[in-house]
């Protein structure tokens, strides 16, 4: 198999447009989990006791919840420990809202992979989590479609040959509907205890959580709706009874590497026609002039602009249109284009901003005067007196090179400039959301004591956003939030405020004053 089938793409933009009519939001969660073909009551040996505060998905592969699932309270004891023998199987049931039979388990557009790792750890702190089972992609499936088929039950066979003691059991989904952008992937992690007995004396190497995964992996900066016939699962390989480490197979499914995608359109802002043509690239500009084009298939729904020239490395491609985008929004990195595929939909002419390595910038205005695939010689350079054009975006079309230009992805918005001194800047989240907002916080010199959101729905007072090695969360609780969002920053007994005008990834404010 090639590609996902068109029937396929069709059905998850249905359903998706479906749910978004229902106001339906599907996580998921670890529930509960079944001994002897024994469901036992919700939570029982679960850390933390499930519900559906806890079945937001964890917004970076770098957060300390990669452990053991979202929020601190995912660290806390469970009731109690389920004793089990080695080369037994556990059943592991996932939840959405309840242990209903009604219950929806997950959205069935968060496709992606299911993994089981096991630590004989009472904590999970370092390197002492080994693979014990992983499902990805397979037969056109994903492991989310067998376990939706399954209501919500996973099924793992412990190793026979493990040494007796406590452990920790941790599932996880991850979800890659979003992992088409950096930072975009969804993983949903909880942990079981169990006392394992037996008389085996294997123990395992491990790894750690987090830090053994990284945002750029090949199963977590993935794009699930374009052109591929593999997938490879996240993580070492997984661990066989009887072998002094792990085995060397199990850590891809469905042959080899995937090949870069053809771009392709993503929901929720699918036009009926995703694109299909290959990035068409600006030749090289021999005069050092910045060249810049708009890729094939680009539409008002999705963009692709191709950067070449200039003399230096572009790092940041920027747009606004004549339409709903009149401030500047960041694209994103796809190695064959920058990438704009976000809500509101577009209007032409389109403006394009560009950044190179060394912080100098060309404003291009109204380059793009329509959405016809273009390359454009600019006239400028980044070493040019002059940060703007005019350009009319005649296009001259030159040859197009065998080899796409050689582009860095953006900096990382969650370590932003400070702008010095006591001046705060916000960088909201790449996973931010109508159901989670999360901002980074930078410029302030003194100890933050709180950080608290508002928005213009349902959250009309401040609530608390939850802290977090990278920044502060807030997930919302049974409506999403509407647009624009106030953030407040406390420092020292004074408060600042920021507005976030829209509720988008990756939108730079500044506060209202200084702390």
């Amino acid at each position: 198999m090639t590609s996902i089938r068109s029937s396929t793409r069709i059905l998850l933009f249905v359903g998706l447009i479906a749910i978004l009519a229902q106001g339906v939001y599907s996580h998921t969660y670890l529930s509960s989990v079944v001994l002897n073909n024994q469901a036992l009551p919700e939570g029982e040996c679960v850390r933390p006791h499930p519900s559906t505060a806890y079945d937001s998905p964890i917004p970076l592969v770098t957060s300390p919840d990669m452990t053991c699932g979202w929020l601190p309270q995912a660290n806390n004891p469970a009731n109690r420990k389920c004793p089990i023998a080695a080369g037994a199987s556990i059943g592991l049931q996932f939840h959405h809202q309840s242990a209903a039979a009604s219950d929806d388990i997950i959205d069935p557009t968060h496709e992606g992979p299911i993994i089981v790792y096991l630590a004989k750890s009472d904590t999970g702190a370092g390197a002492v989590w080994f693979k014990i089972y992983e499902d990805g992609y397979a037969n056109g499936k994903w492991a989310v479609d067998r376990l939706l088929a399954n209501k919500g039950r996973v099924d793992v066979t412990l190793p026979s040959d493990i040494a007796p003691g406590n452990y920790l059991l941790r599932a996880e989904l991850i979800a890659l509907h979003g992992a088409y952008a950096l930072n975009g992937v969804q993983p949903y992690v909880g942990c079981v205890e169990l006392t394992i007995s037996g008389s085996g004396r294997a123990t395992p190497s491990g790894v750690a959580f987090p830090g053994y995964y990284s945002n750029t992996d090949p199963g977590m900066l993935f794009d699930m709706y374009g052109s591929f016939t593999t997938y490879i699962i996240p993580g070492p390989p997984k661990y066989v009874s009887g072998s002094s480490s792990a085995s060397s197979s199990g850590s891809a499914s469905s042959g080899s590497s995937p090949s870069t995608p053809a771009p392709t359109n993503k929901p929720p802002s699918s036009p009926t026609s995703a694109p299909t043509s290959a990035p068409n690239t600006p030749a090289p500009a021999g005069n050092g002039n910045i060249r810049v084009g708009l890729n094939g298939g680009s539409s008002e729904y999705w963009i692709g602009v191709i950067v070449s020239g200039g003399g230096e490395t572009t790092v940041k491609v920027e747009i606004t249109d004549s339409g709903s985008v009149r401030s500047w929004v960041a694209l994103v990195d796809k190695s064959y284009a920058f990438v704009y595929d976000k809500s509101p939909s577009l209007r032409a002419p389109i403006s394009v901003r560009l950044t190179s390595s060394t912080g100098k910038q060309v404003t291009l205005t109204n380059i793009f005067t329509s959405f016809t695939a273009s390359n454009i010689d600019t006239g400028k350079t980044y070493s040019s007196s002059s940060s703007s054009s005019s350009s009319s975006g005649t296009s001259t079309n030159p040859p197009t090179p065998t080899n796409a230009p050689s582009t860095k992805p953006p900096s990382n918005p969650t370590s932003p400039p400070a702008n010095g001194g006591n001046k705060i800047s916000l960088v909201s989240h790449p996973s931010t959301s109508a159901w989670w907002f999360a901002v980074t916080v930078s410029g302030n010199s003194a100890a933050i004591s709180g950080v608290e959101i508002m928005d213009s729905g349902n959250a009309r007072t401040y609530r608390a956003m939850a802290p977090n090695s990278w920044g502060y969360s807030y997930a919302a609780q049974g409506s999403e939030l509407v647009a624009p969002i106030t953030v407040r920053v406390t420092s020292n007994g004074k408060s600042v405020t920021a507005t976030f005008s829209s509720i988008r990834p990756n939108l730079a404010v500044e506060a209202s004053g200084s702390l």
